[in-house]
């Protein structure tokens, strides 16, 4: 008995941090809880082994508890004093970039004057908005809106929960807003004018989605990660690499500390100053649960070095879960703060034996594979729970990213570092910028390696995993099933050891340069299994129109077996076009037609210039002044992209496709009509006796005057909008086949009487909402259509 004691008074830190930790958790919940489990503490310390013990627990859970609640009553009481509906004005401090959404841009901001100061609110931030994310966190605002508490969530998000685990008391509706040019000061100024310089030096010389990767992997601000792009990494299972965590200080330390021995900084002050650039990159990175979670941890070791004591992990982590949990009591809520201790667990108990497995490879390989290995597994569960899908290429995606993203994190560094001397003048200056050129061409094949490496993985077939886990016990039981498979495995690989340790210890006997050759063909045999399980798919075997499923907008991609392919609108931005296309096999495209302008009909356009080289773009603006559409025209024409206005009459040859354009016409000068859409491109693309009319958003007024043939295929108009005119239209294409390019909406598209209309005129009908992307494959002169689910729908709404 004496030796469990002795035993519990050594992790006596351990129980006080554990009970100090779950008071904090129970604050957010139930007092009331956390005061019966003190009490049932307290009465089994007069009848168990182990009073001190127990004491010492009901004492921390109850003083965690108060600890917690006070903090949460500081965090809630600023904005309890407003109520929805509200009129709020004054001065706020932005303190993050504004993230553009589909009702304007929005950005967390903190009041500083006016009747709610002090208030933590999102900002539903004007359409045009526009800040740059170098300098927008930190700048002042004048604001003017009205307060509105967020009560429900979306489908498998609940938003207003989300908001209350970031201290954010509500939305303010933003009617005003205008730049006063003052910033904040004191420390967080301090870190604002780092950050700033830090940014404009990493982001230098740089390609648009190049810099907002390593923005998002080194500072933590990925808000200018194309959808796209964000899409491919998240699928690819390293979508965690474009926001910082532990592994950001551990790469920092990893690089501050042999410069500052080079510098000549005496061993014993090399743990206080990168305790220091810890101190200062954390609130530089945005301070996050996870990297608040690594600072912590980081201190803890390097305190422990300086004082030349041990420091046991576990400690380490105990004592960041309090920090954390002591700064927001319901952080514990966050995905990204469960995300953060699970991966540090996962590597404390998974990462030493998956690396002695692997002692036949290089240490730092082994080691490194180990960690990724280990942290895919523990995360699993919760990126089940969280976003209902596991990404089954992240472990082999995040294995092979590892040579890219150190190099990339400490080159991002290093051009942060030299960011605070580039702007001193005289030789000093000029010396950083040079260096900062030179890193900068380092940097930008290493990001574009990366990128190409998410969208290979995110590519491959069976990649995604879609498992929900819905609740708490699903959750645990996942875990449990885990480490039940741990233990099975490590039963099983016990009566393989002597097996293996005999063939490594043969491989190490060989001559250096036979073990080169045999890693060398290993690796090639890996690298060529790869190419051909990843391989893109190339032009299709047959003409095949797709219309492709982008949400609620229209896109449509023709492609011939020539390898022509012509692409009709793109969605909205948030639609993904590009990473379709790419799907689709679409390397190059022939012709772009945007057909007028609609946010959910170019707004997807944006990152197929930018991404995917184009021959031509017809543009149909019809005068539009709109920024967005006249700024993807621009970047077109940048790139060398033949640009012609879409107006009739008009005839193209690409490849062994023809497309007429029957509308609109030329009109008199003046400012564009007030409503685009009946002013829209409409087409017929024609191949092998095969015809498809599209319309964008132009419906039976407009379509009626025209010279409509017969059609094998078409596009409902409008998302399925009710037109009183169909019928009519119907009746003189007599298509066989139809489609409508619809998302989930509010709008009633399609709507009833425009089903209707289709089932009586005996059109086999496909939707994308239910059918997923639709594809008419025209074969030895039929068509037929191949859906991704569902049958054609009826005639019911």
């Amino acid at each position: 008995m004496g030796a469990a004691l002795t035993w519990l008074d050594r992790r006596l830190p351990y129980v006080g941090i554990g009970a100090f930790a779950t008071g904090l958790v129970l604050s957010g919940l139930s007092m009331a809880v956390a005061l019966g489990l003190a009490t049932a503490s307290i009465a089994a310390a007069g009848l168990g082994k182990a009073p001190r013990v127990t004491l010492l627990a009901a004492s921390l859970l109850v003083g965690g508890s108060l600890a917690g609640s006070a903090r949460l009553d500081a965090i809630d009481r600023p904005g309890q004093r407003l109520d929805a509906g509200d009129r709020v004005a004054g001065d706020a401090v932005l303190t993050g970039v504004p993230r553009p959404g589909r009702l304007g841009p929005s950005a967390e901001v903190v009041m500083v004057s006016g009747p709610a100061r002090g208030v933590r609110l999102l900002a539903r931030l004007p359409r045009g908005f526009h800040a740059d994310p170098a300098s927008a966190v930190g700048s002042e605002l004048s604001l003017r809106g009205t307060f509105a508490r967020v009560r429900a969530g979306t489908p498998g998000f609940d938003f207003a929960a989300y908001l209350r685990t970031q201290g954010i008391a509500g939305e303010l509706r933003v009617e005003h807003a205008r730049p006063t040019r003052a910033r904040r000061g004191g420390w967080h100024g301090l870190v604002d004018r780092v950050r700033r310089r830090s940014d404009r030096a990493i982001v230098a010389g740089l390609d648009s989605t190049a810099a907002s990767l390593v923005r998002g992997m080194v500072l933590g601000a990925d808000e200018g990660v194309p959808l796209v792009v964000r899409d491919d990494f998240r699928d690819a299972g390293i979508a965690h690499v474009l926001a910082v965590s532990g592994q950001n200080v551990v790469l920092l330390c990893a690089l501050a500390l042999p410069l500052l021995a080079a510098a000549g900084l005496p061993y014993g002050a090399r743990a206080p100053a990168l305790l220091a650039l810890i101190a200062l990159y954390v609130p530089l990175a945005g301070a996050g649960p996870s990297i608040q979670r690594a600072g912590v941890m980081g201190a803890a070791s390097l305190g422990a070095v300086a004082l030349a004591r041990p420091a046991p992990r576990t400690y380490a982590l105990g004592l960041a879960a309090c920090v954390t949990l002591l700064l927001n009591p319901r952080a514990y809520a966050d995905p990204g703060w469960q995300l953060s201790f699970a991966a540090v667990v996962g590597i404390a108990t998974l990462a030493a034996p998956i690396a002695r497995s692997l002692s036949a490879l290089p240490r730092p390989l082994a080691e490194g594979i180990a960690l990724t290995v280990a942290a895919t597994i523990a995360t699993a569960p919760l990126l089940a729970h969280h976003f209902g899908t596991v990404s089954l290429a992240g472990l082999i995606a995040n294995v092979a990213a590892l040579p890219l993203i150190a190099p990339i994190m400490w080159l991002g560094m290093l051009r942060a570092g030299i960011g605070q001397a580039i702007p001193a003048s005289g030789p000093s200056g000029d010396l950083a910028g040079a260096s900062n050129d030179l890193l900068g061409r380092l940097l930008a094949p290493l990001l574009s390696a990366l990128e190409d490496m998410a969208a290979l993985f995110a590519d491959m077939p069976g990649g995604q995993l879609d498992l929900a886990l819905t609740g708490p016990a699903e959750v645990a039981a996942a875990y449990a099933a885990i480490a039940g498979v741990v233990v099975l495995v490590r039963r099983a690989t016990r009566r393989l050891d002597t097996r293996a340790s005999t063939a490594v210890a043969y491989v190490r006997r060989l001559p250096r340069v036979r073990r080169l050759a045999i890693a060398v063909v290993a690796a090639a045999l890996v690298g060529l299994l790869l190419a051909r399980g990843l391989a893109p798919a190339g032009p299709p075997a047959d003409l095949t129109v797709s219309f492709l499923d982008v949400g609620q907008g229209d896109a449509t991609l023709i492609q011939h077996p020539d390898g022509s392919a012509v692409l009709f609108d793109g969605g909205p931005p948030e639609g993904g076009v590009a990473r379709l296309l790419r799907r689709a096999g679409v390397r190059r495209l022939s012709a772009v037609v945007m057909t007028h302008m609609s946010r959910d009909h170019h707004g997807g356009l944006a990152d197929v210039v930018e991404r995917i080289p184009v021959d031509l773009l017809l543009d149909g603006g019809d005068g539009t002044t709109d920024p967005s559409f006249r700024a993807i025209v621009a970047s077109a024409a940048a790139r060398g992209t033949r640009v012609v206005k879409a107006m009739a009459p008009a005839t193209l040859r690409i490849g062994a496709l023809r497309i007429e354009i029957l509308s609109p016409r030329p009109r008199p000068p003046g400012p564009p009509p007030e409503d685009p859409n009946p002013r829209a491109v409409v087409a017929i693309v024609s191949c092998d006796g095969f015809d498809l009319l599209l319309s964008g958003d132009a419906e039976s007024e407009a379509l009626l005057p025209l010279d409509l043939p017969d059609v094998e295929a078409m596009k409902v108009p409008h998302h399925g909008s009710s037109d009183p005119g169909l019928p009519e239209v119907l009746d003189r294409l007599r298509p066989e086949i139809a489609s409508i390019p619809v998302g989930v909406n509010s709008y009633g598209h399609p709507a009833p009487s425009t089903l209707s209309a289709l089932h009586r005129a005996d059109v086999a009908t496909w939707r994308n909402d239910r059918n997923g992307t639709v594809r008419v494959v025209v074969e030895n002169g039929s068509a037929h259509v191949e859906a991704e689910r569902g049958e054609p729908v009826s005639g019911a709404p």
